[in-house]
């Protein structure tokens, strides 16, 4: 595989790697605030790259693997993400709308602020990521263990969370009206505060007798004992 080390790349020059026919690694390159839309990068490895700022809205990225570095405001809208690896890349305030997700896996990444709305595909991981406040609506996640992953004041209406296991995530304060939660474990989870709206939105969940008393406690103000 063709290595690029410690370069500041271009737009013409990230097309020239679409045109060359195999995959190549960026290690330590600059690709901040490039413009490149449309671009065929499958299986590219990004390794401990700068693409803050940069524009690949429409690019082929299947199997891509991007460990370290930062990404902040990266637009990945409308791209191919499927079997796509990110670990332990600062993705904050990046862009995924109407991206294909099919099998991508997020790892320890920062995703702070991330959108990622009108997803497709059929689900992917999010695995020791820090998801506050970002915007995932309608995102499938169903049939997979998200262990560790914090979705504090995260946007989750409408996501697919179908057998799902949650353990040791964070969901204070998230918005789960109209998720799908039939099956999902959230018996590991910190489920904050329990307000009767919030109760409905986890129809279908499976809790732990301490949650389901704690949320007794929340909703009615009575001491539970044994």
């Amino acid at each position: 595989m063709p290595t690029l080390t410690d370069q500041h790349l271009s737009p013409l020059e990230v097309d020239q790697l679409a045109d060359s026919g195999e995959p190549v690694e960026l290690v330590r390159c600059d690709l901040s605030e490039v413009r490149a839309r449309d671009c065929d990068l499958d299986e590219v490895t990004f390794t401990d790259c700068t693409l803050d700022g940069a524009d690949l809205t429409g690019s082929r990225l299947s199997g891509a693997r991007f460990t370290g570095g930062t990404a902040t405001g990266l637009r990945l809208d409308r791209c191919d993400l499927s079997d796509a690896r990110f670990d332990r890349v600062d993705l904050s305030s990046a862009v995924l709308t109407g991206a294909l997700l099919t099998d991508a896996e997020f790892h320890g990444c920062r995703m702070t602020g991330l959108v990622a709305d009108a997803t497709r595909g059929m689900g992917c991981l999010l695995f020791g990521c820090n998801a506050y406040g970002a915007e995932l609506p309608a995102l499938v996640l169903a049939r997979r263990a998200h262990t560790g992953t914090r979705f504090t004041e995260a946007n989750l209406a409408g996501a697919d969370l179908r057998e799902a296991v949650l353990d040791g995530c964070v969901l204070l304060h998230a918005d789960l009206s109209g998720a799908n939660l039939e099956g999902a474990d959230l018996r590991g989870a910190d489920l904050g505060p329990c307000t009767r709206e919030r109760l409905d939105s986890l129809a279908g969940a499976i809790l732990s007798t301490g949650q389901a008393v704690a949320a007794l406690q929340d909703l009615t103000g009575a001491t539970v004992v044994d």
